[in-house]
C-alpha cells in the first residue's frame, strides 16, 4: 500500500503515535483537522491533561480549545506541581460559572495535584462531580482551617460525589468530630488519609454505603477517644478494604482482629501495617482471623515488625513455620531490628507500589515458586535500608523481581562496597525500561556511594527513560563535587532538592555547579525544613536558576519553618523575576511568593 500523506494512515497507526503524545499535543496537531481525524482522537478529546504545560500553553487551552471540545470532557486533571498556580489560575477562568459542571457538562472526574491552601475556592464548584480525586501539595502543609473547609465542603455539604480521593502526604485529616454527622447517601469509594483511628471510626459513621474504603492512618493518639467502633456502626457493603497504619504503636492486633470480624463482606484485603505488636508475626491468629471472612477471595500484605534488639539479623524461621503450618503463603526478611512478611505472589490487580528493604535479597518463603513469580501491576518500589550495611548485589536483586517499575524510591543508604566484575556481570541483563522517576533519599553521614548512585542514575542501558531525580542536598552536592569536571546529566528534566540540618546552607556556588551539570531541566524544586538555610542568598539562587535555564518551566522554592525573605517590593512587583527569565511581558510569567514559597511559572 502506497502512503502519500500523513492522512493515508490507518487509524492503528495513528493511535499508536497518540500514546507517546500529551493530550494537549495530539488536540493541537490533529483536532478540527478533518471528520475522520476527529473521529480517532475521541477518546482524547475526552481526558483533558493540563500538567506539564507552559504558561502559554495553559492560556490558549483554556481560552481557546476548551471552550471548543467542553460537551465532550469527561475527564480533567489540574497539576500544581508541574505549573504552579495552575489550580488557581483555572479557577480563575471558571469565574463566571457556579458549578464546573455548568462549563463542562458531560464531566465525571476532576483531579487536583498538589492541592493548596489558595486552592480552596474552587472546591464548592465540583461538589456535583461524580469522582472527585484531591492530593494536597506535598512540599508546603496545608493549614487547619483549609482541612476544616475541605472536610465540611466535602464530608457535611449536599453534594453528588460518588468516588473520592483525599490524600495528605504527612499527618492525614483530622476530621470535625463535633459535627453533627451528616450521612453521605452517594458515597461508594474513598480513598483518604487521616490523622488518626478516631476519624477512621467517624468515616464508618459518614458513609455507611461504602464499597470500597483505602484508609491510611498517620499518627498515634494518647487522647481519649472521640469515636466508638461500635457494631451498629460497622459498614455493612464493603468488598475492597485497604488499610495502612505508619506509626507503629496505633494498631495492636487484637484492634485490627476486631474491626475486620465485623466487616465480614470484604472480597478484597489489603494490609501496610508498621506495627511492634508480636502477635502479627505468628500464623494461627491471621487464619483464625481470616476465618470470619468467608467471601475474602484475595489478600495484599505488608508487614514491618519492630521486635529486634540484637546486632544480628532476626531469624525468620519460626516466623516463616507458622504461617507455613495455617497454609498460608508468605515471605519473610529481617534486618537486626525489623521483621517483614510479604504476601505473596507480588502480583496485583491495578498498579500499586510494595515496600521493601534490600534484606529482602535474602527472604525465605513458604512457597519459593509463588516467591520467584514475575511481579505483576507493581509501579512503585520503595526501599527503607534503614542505615544498615548492605552490600549494592542486596539492593540489585530485590530490583531484579521488579522490572515494571516505574518509581524507584531509596531511602537511608548505606552501601559499603564497591561495583566489583562479579557484581557487573550479575546485573548486565537488567532491564528497568519504564522507570522515568528516582528519589535517592539520605545516604549515611551524606556520603553517596558513587559507583552504586551513578549506575542508577547515569545508566541509559538499565533505565533509558529515566527523567526525574529527587536527593537531599547535601547527598546531592556530595555528588556533585565528585563528579569529572565536564561531566553533565543530560537525561535529567526533573529535579527536586531537599534540605534540613544535616545539609547545611543552600549556597549559591553549590547552585552554580548543579546548573552546569544539570543543563536541559525543565521543573526545578527546592523544599528546605528552615528558611534560615536559604534566605541570605534567596534572591541571587532564584536569579540564577531562571537566567541559567533556558528550558525551564517552573521554579518551587520552598520551606517548612519559619519565613522566607524577599528585598522589600511592592506586593505585584515581580518585574526582577521577568527581567531574570528574559521576558518583555509580565503575562509570560505566573509568580507565588509568600512566606512558605516563591515559584515562577513560565
Amino acid at each position: 500500500m502506497s502512503i502519500a500523506q500523513f492522512e493515508d494512515l490507518p487509524d492503528e497507526i495513528l493511535l499508536e503515535i497518540c500514546i507517546y503524545l500529551t493530550t494537549v499535543d495530539i488536540i493541537n496537531a490533529f483536532g478540527r483537522s478533518n471528520s475522520r481525524l476527529e473521529r480517532t482522537i475521541t477518546q482524547f478529546r475526552h481526558d483533558i491533561n493540563l500538567q506539564q504545560l507552559t504558561l502559554k500553553q495553559f492560556q490558549h487551552f483554556c481560552y481557546h480549545v476548551i471552550p471548543s471540545y467542553a460537551d465532550c470532557i469527561v475527564k480533567l486533571t489540574i497539576n500544581t506541581w508541574y505549573a504552579p498556580g495552575e489550580i488557581a489560575l483555572f479557577n480563575r477562568f471558571i469565574a463566571p460559572y457556579k458549578s464546573l459542571h455548568e462549563f463542562l457538562p458531560s464531566l465525571k472526574q476532576i483531579w487536583l495535584i498538589n492541592f493548596s491552601n489558595k486552592d480552596i475556592d474552587i472546591i464548592p464548584k465540583i461538589l456535583s462531580i461524580e469522582k472527585v480525586l484531591i492530593d494536597s501539595d506535598a512540599q508546603v502543609s496545608l493549614l487547619h482551617s483549609t482541612k476544616v473547609l475541605l472536610d465540611r465542603y466535602l464530608f457535611c455539604t449536599r453534594n453528588s460525589i460518588k468516588e473520592l480521593r483525599l490524600y495528605d502526604s504527612e499527618e492525614g485529616f483530622r476530621l470535625q468530630h463535633d459535627l453533627p454527622v451528616m450521612t453521605c447517601l452517594y458515597l461508594q469509594k474513598l480513598i483518604i488519609s487521616v490523622a488518626t483511628s478516631d476519624d477512621l471510626i467517624l468515616i464508618f459513621r459518614r458513609a455507611p454505603n461504602l464499597i470500597k474504603l483505602h484508609v491510611e492512618i498517620s499518627l498515634f493518639s494518647t487522647d481519649l477517644p472521640k469515636q466508638y467502633a461500635t457494631t451498629d456502626i460497622m459498614p455493612r457493603h464493603i468488598k475492597d478494604f485497604h488499610l495502612w497504619v505508619k506509626d507503629k504503636r496505633l494498631l495492636i492486633f487484637e484492634d485490627l482482629y476486631n474491626i475486620l470480624t465485623n466487616i465480614p463482606t470484604i472480597e478484597c484485603l489489603s494490609l501496610e501495617i508498621e506495627t511492634d505488636d508480636i502477635q502479627y508475626s505468628q500464623g494461627h491468629r491471621w487464619r483464625e482471623l481470616f476465618s470470619y471472612l468467608p467471601r475474602l477471595a484475595r489478600l495484599d500484605m505488608g508487614l514491618k515488625i519492630w521486635i529486634g534488639f540484637n546486632k544480628v539479623p532476626i531469624d525468620v524461621t519460626p516466623y516463616l513455620q507458622t504461617f507455613s503450618e495455617n497454609g498460608l503463603d508468605i515471605c519473610a526478611y529481617a534486618d537486626t531490628r525489623v521483621l517483614y512478611i510479604d504476601a505473596i505472589p507480588y502480583e496485583f490487580d491495578s498498579a500499586t507500589g510494595v515496600m521493601t528493604s534490600p534484606s529482602a535479597s535474602r527472604a525465605k518463603a513458604t512457597n519459593m515458586s509463588l516467591f520467584q513469580k514475575r511481579a505483576r501491576r507493581v509501579n512503585t518500589l520503595c526501599f527503607d535500608g534503614r542505615h544498615e550495611s548492605t552490600s549494592a548485589n542486596d539492593w540489585f536483586q530485590v530490583i531484579h523481581r521488579f522490572p515494571t517499575i516505574q518509581v524507584l524510591d531509596i531511602i537511608s543508604i548505606n552501601v559499603t562496597d564497591q561495583l566489583d566484575s562479579k557484581f557487573l556481570e550479575n546485573t548486565r541483563h537488567l532491564r528497568l525500561p519504564n522507570l522515568t522517576i528516582l528519589r535517592y533519599i539520605r545516604s549515611t553521614k551524606c556520603q553517596v556511594n558513587i559507583p552504586f548512585f551513578m549506575y542508577l542514575a547515569n545508566n541509559e542501558v538499565l533505565a533509558p527513560r529515566l527523567c526525574s531525580l529527587t536527593m537531599m542536598y547535601g547527598d546531592f552536592v556530595y555528588v556533585c563535587k565528585r563528579l569529572p569536571i565536564d561531566f553533565q546529566f543530560t537525561r535529567f528534566h526533573e529535579l527536586r532538592l531537599y534540605g534540613n540540618g544535616a545539609d547545611g546552607c543552600i549556597c549559591l556556588k553549590d547552585i552554580q555547579l548543579i546548573l552546569k551539570i544539570f543543563p536541559n531541566l525543565k521543573h526545578f524544586w527546592i523544599h528546605v525544613q528552615s528558611s534560615r538555610t536559604i534566605n541570605k542568598n534567596i534572591q541571587f539562587i532564584i536569579q540564577e536558576i531562571l537566567s541559567s535555564l533556558t528550558n525551564l518551566i517552573s521554579l518551587r522554592l520552598s520551606c517548612k519553618k519559619h519565613s522566607l525573605r524577599f528585598p522589600v517590593l511592592p506586593d505585584d512587583d515581580h518585574t526582577w523575576i521577568q527581567h531574570a527569565c528574559r521576558l518583555s511581558q509580565s503575562k509570560h510569567v505566573h509568580c507565588t511568593i509568600d512566606k512558605k514559597e516563591i515559584s515562577v511559572w513560565k
